[in-house]
Formats: structure tokens, sequence, C-alpha cells
């Protein structure tokens, strides 16, 4: 499930929208870090420096300050150098069912291949084998491509939702750099989350046989009780440490981690920037 992006945002704008994201109240801010503070004091420390967020929607300062430095941006170059010192774009390029490297895919990269900021490429959220069944081999043409033209400097990423897409998009075949799994656990069917279903995730991915560290964790920030689907549920700061706590045990030392996500879209409301006490609790996680 994702997302929309920064995409089309100048850096003019990008300037105007540093104070973007603080809609919690200060009111109610101080209350919600100390209850995200006993629930942080429990939880353990993240074991990778890089940490992704999507839906910013121009906010820069708020997913900064709790600790963010890979924002989810568009192809703008213009867009990606105005980030913030210390912030990398992961560029979204992506496509439901991967399609093979063409000319404007190839012009994008050629012209990102150089750009420090740009830590990779977000290639696809959630394609499915039974909807996209050339979608492994063509999405090799394009990590061989990012590979090639940039060194392996940059790289490649797909997210991965269910147990028949894990084996024929493994890393083994897409090439791709890495693979984040999404199960969300909590939702109305389970409204104290469940947690399990991170292992059972993790467990089915190491048996397709995607690497441990291939894989990136999603943390879900999201509920959608302000949406029409109304099925998941924003977890509570106790809920996400025992979430945290779950991902750090079954993989320890991914080369980053994806928090979905900041501000609402469509299918995701509320999200990170409705609740201080997550962002209080991540900004603690993140150190």
């Amino acid at each position: 499930m994702r997302r929309s992006v920064l995409a089309g945002l100048t850096a003019g704008v990008l300037s105007v929208a540093l104070l973007a994201g603080g809609a919690a109240s200060a009111a109610t801010r101080p209350a919600a870090k100390a209850a995200a503070a006993r629930a942080a004091a429990a939880a353990p420390s993240a074991t990778t420096p890089n940490h992704y967020i999507s839906n910013l929607h121009g906010a820069v300062t708020g997913p900064r300050s709790v600790g963010f430095n890979i924002f989810d941006t568009g192809s703008s170059k213009q867009q990606i150098d105005a980030l913030p010192s210390g912030v990398r774009a992961l560029v979204w390029l992506g496509e439901k069912c991967p399609t093979a490297v063409d000319d404007a895919f190839r012009s994008t990269v050629n012209a990102l291949a150089n750009d420090p900021k740009v830590f990779g490429y977000y290639l696809s959220d959630e394609p499915h084998i039974g909807d996209c069944p050339n979608g492994p081999q063509n999405l090799r043409t394009r990590t061989d491509f990012i590979r090639q033209t940039t060194g392996m400097r940059q790289k490649s990423f797909i997210v991965l939702s269910k147990q028949e897409d894990y084996a024929p998009f493994r890393v083994a075949v897409t090439g791709i750099s890495y693979i984040g799994l999404d199960p969300y656990p909590c939702s109305v069917a389970h409204p104290t989350c469940d947690p399990s279903k991170i292992d059972e995730k993790v467990g089915l991915a190491l048996q397709a046989g995607i690497p441990q560290t291939r894989l990136v964790p999603v943390y879900q920030a999201f509920g959608q009780t302000a949406t029409s689907s109304a099925y998941y549920n924003l977890p509570t700061a106790g809920q996400m440490q025992t979430m945290l706590q779950r991902w750090t045990a079954l993989v320890p030392h991914p080369a980053f981690d994806y928090t979905y996500g900041w501000d609402h879209q469509s299918s995701s409301n509320p999200t990170l920037v409705d609740s201080p006490s997550l962002q209080a609790l991540f900004q603690g996680y993140f150190g």
C-alpha cells in the first residue's frame, strides 16, 4: 500500500513547506511525549542509521525532527537537491506491474546517477505475480541498469505483501537490492494488534530464498478509521514498541527501515502526523 510523493514541488515550494508536518497541537504534545518516553525506554534501539518515510506531502521539518533521513521523492533533481543536509532521496519510479527498461527510465537514472543525495529507487509497490507474470524479468532489466549506471552506489527497492510473490520476485531473480515486507498487525480483526504476523511474513520470505540482509522492515504507522476502508488501526506507542522489538529480533541489521507513512492519503488516515506519541517513540528509537 502506497503513497503519494513530493513530486512536482520546486525548491522554492519545498522551502515554504519546511514548517509542515506538525499537525498535532502543542497542547497535547508534552503529555504524549511523556507517554511515549515510557514506551521508548523499553524499546530496542534502531540497528540501522537509515530511516525512510513516505507520504510527506511537502513536510520536511516534522519528519526530520523525528529522525527520518531518507525521504520519499519524485525524480526532480531540483527537488532532491533541495532536501536538507543529511537527508537522501528514495526516488519513486514505481509501477504496479514492472515493465522492461525504456528510454524514459534510462534518462531519469542517468540524470541522477552521480547525485550523492539519491539513496536509490523505489521500483514497485506490492506487485503480484498473478497480475504481472513478466514482472520479475522486467524488473531485472531495471535493476541491472541501475547497478551498471551507478556502480552499485544507488540501490533498488520494492515492497511485497503476499506470500505467492516472495519467490518470483526474490533477489536472485530480480536483482533487486532490498525488499520491504509489510505485515500490518493492527486492524479491526486484531484490535490489540497481532505481532505474530511479522514472524509469519519474515519466515515465509526466508523460506522463499530472500536473504535476511536484503529484508526491510515496514512499520505500520497508519490506520483507516477516517477512510472508507476502516480496516487498519493506528497503533499506540506501546503497540509500536512491541512491533519494533519483534522486527529487531527477526531482522536485526537491515540496510534501512521504512515507516508508512507521514501524512494522509485516501487509504490511510490517521497517520504518523496525527500522533505525537508515535513521533516521540520513533525519535527515541532512532536515537
